[in-house]
């Protein structure tokens, strides 16, 4: 929420890279050693992402030891910054007992796939697909990446801007002028939702900007979620896939003939993730790569970017199994939810996800100048 004086108090803000000094600056405390066990335990944490904490208490306490969940906002030598739900404490690393990430809280019954809230998911997408410049407005992120992709190029429009939203754009749309970028507004809502209804949306309008932005894609971007358990597993007579943990060249090159990439940029966002794998399968007779996903791993959770099968060999069984090949490694990796968008336009792509157990969590679209 703003300040007395209208400022954001989480933002804007550069986000902030794996070690960080804590608010108080570089300090030195009970610490001290860099190389504790409690140091280990935190070192793989990610920054941004919510995390459990189990942390030692000092004698007289009652309990020996409690359990913190929240965000993980910052972390240097001594001390990691915790937002929980009701505070935000600062816990010295050498007295941290165990630690690690967990997937977004539950915000309604379902399935893990069914039950995490949009915000939350579109939160945990963006992790998915990391921009290479990006700054905190409050909880809305922006984001940049030299024009690969939408997603990596707007405005994430969740929770408080922190500033009253007239002036969040203004804010919005002077960091992206600073980059020679239009700016360009991610905003989500329930299935079938009217964007003109919601606040950020009208106020965009009045200043000429277009749902969509003049792209017929972005109108309506489905976001479907689905249980790795569900999707049918490989059998003796498919092709074989390879996972790559490391972006490769004939992937990259294969990659660029569905779409238009940004040297730098594109491999910066492809790899830009806590955990990516890159799937594909290549024609037996040439070796060439026929079909290709990138898989974003997270706590809990798997998101399959840019499918794509060379249009000489659809139909053949290709998608589905890449499909299949990244489900398996999450049900072997403790990730029982995934994740997709689709333009909803793509009736093809809607009904193959369908075929394979997915259902539309959400959806957003792009607010945009039509000029963008």
């Amino acid at each position: 929420m703003p300040d007395m004086n209208g400022e954001p108090t989480h933002g804007p803000t550069d986000e902030t890279g794996p070690e960080t000094a804590s608010e108080t600056g570089p300090e030195t405390g009970a610490a001290g050693n860099a190389d504790t066990p409690g140091h280990r335990l935190t070192a793989g944490l990610t920054i941004g992402s919510r995390v459990v904490v189990r942390y030692r208490l000092e004698e007289g306490q009652g309990a020996a030891a409690t359990d913190f969940v929240g965000e993980l906002v910052a972390r240097n030598t001594d001390f990691l910054i915790l937002d929980t739900r009701t505070e935000r404490v600062k816990l010295i690393r050498a007295d941290v007992l165990a630690a690690k990430d967990v997937p977004p809280p539950a915000s309604r019954a379902g399935r893990p796939h069914e039950r995490v809230s949009a915000d939350d998911l579109e939160k945990l997408m963006a992790k998915g697909w990391q921009a290479v410049d990006r700054s905190g407005l409050g909880d809305w992120v922006l984001r940049a990446s030299g024009g690969f992709t939408g997603r990596a190029n707007s405005a994430l429009v969740v929770g408080d801007p922190s500033l009253p939203l007239d002036r969040a754009i203004d804010f919005t749309e002077k960091w992206y002028a600073d980059r020679d970028r239009p700016a360009i507004f991610q905003v989500h809502g329930e299935t079938g939702f009217e964007p003109a209804e919601q606040p950020t949306v009208a106020a965009l309008l009045e200043r000429g900007y277009v749902v969509g932005g003049g792209h017929e894609s972005w109108q309506r971007v489905l976001v479907m979620t689905g249980p790795s358990a569900g999707v049918p597993p490989l059998t003796g007579q498919s092709p074989p896939v390879t996972a790559d943990a490391q972006l490769q060249l004939d992937w990259l090159t294969a990659y660029a003939e569905q779409r238009p990439v940004v040297p730098g940029a594109t491999e910066a966002v492809l790899t830009g993730s806590e955990g990516q794998l890159f799937l594909s399968v290549r024609d037996p007779a040439t070796n060439a790569i026929i079909g290709l996903a990138r898989l974003a791993i997270h706590p809990g959770w798997a998101g399959i970017f840019g499918l794509w099968v060379h249009p000489g060999h659809r139909r053949t069984g290709v998608a589905t199994t890449i499909v299949s090949a990244a489900a398996m490694v999450a049900r072997e990796n403790n990730m029982p939810a995934m994740y997709i968008q689709v333009s909803g336009d793509n009736e093809a792509g809607v009904a193959f996800w369908d075929d394979l157990g997915f259902t539309v969590h959400h959806e957003y679209t792009y607010v945009a100048r039509a000029s963008a």
